[in-house]
């Protein structure tokens, strides 16, 4: 499967780092914040970084408008029902994300590739909240997103090799360097 629009929730830190890093790799991004203050605050600080960068001629000009205009921040889960792949970026907490992972798993298509950016949580339990366990894995950025090289890329016991390839391919798309690692507390990092 090839990735062509990424959706991310959450607008926090690691939820606006990576969605630069998607949005400057050529990635559609969509990101769901749970309140339009939130997102603007997300927009606003995405704008001043991407001219920081323009600032200190690491990035042309055009392509920080370039990758402004790939970018789109939505308050409904439901926005994020044509993107390829999905990574939650919230809260450590294992009720909350078990809680997103079902939401996503109804509102997303049915070829979504649905992925946690948890660094220490059990991606397995992510996945049986979906009816496509198969196709959930861990992509962990590390922070700051932008400027971190290292992906772990999480294989749970039920997911695909297609799955973990296309993870793999995203990841590398962006610029990082991606390790395979098992759902194991802390994973190789961490650990």
């Amino acid at each position: 499967m090839e990735v062509k629009r990424v959706g991310i929730v959450g607008s926090g830190i690691m939820g606006a780092g990576v969605a630069e890093v998607a949005a400057k790799s050529g990635f559609e991004v969509v990101i769901r914040s749970r309140a339009q203050a939130s997102a603007d605050a997300l927009i606003a600080g995405l704008e001043k970084s991407l001219a920081k960068q323009v600032e200190k001629g690491r990035l042309e000009d055009a392509d920080r408008a370039a990758t402004l205009e790939r970018l789109r921040v939505v308050t409904d889960l439901a926005d994020l029902a044509d993107c390829d792949l999905v990574l939650e970026s919230v809260v450590e907490d294992l009720a909350a994300k078990k809680h997103l992972f079902n939401e996503l798993d109804r509102v997303c298509g049915e070829s979504t590739i649905l992925a946690t950016n948890t660094s220490t949580l059990p991606v397995v339990d992510l996945a049986m909240e979906t009816g496509r366990p198969e196709q959930v894995c861990g992509i962990h950025f590390f922070n700051p997103a932008p400027a971190m090289a290292l992906v772990e890329v999480v294989r749970a016991i039920t997911s695909s090799d297609d799955t973990l390839r296309t993870a793999r391919a995203f990841a590398e798309a962006c610029g990082k360097t991606v390790v395979d690692v098992c759902d194991q507390a802390g994973f190789i990092v961490n650990a």
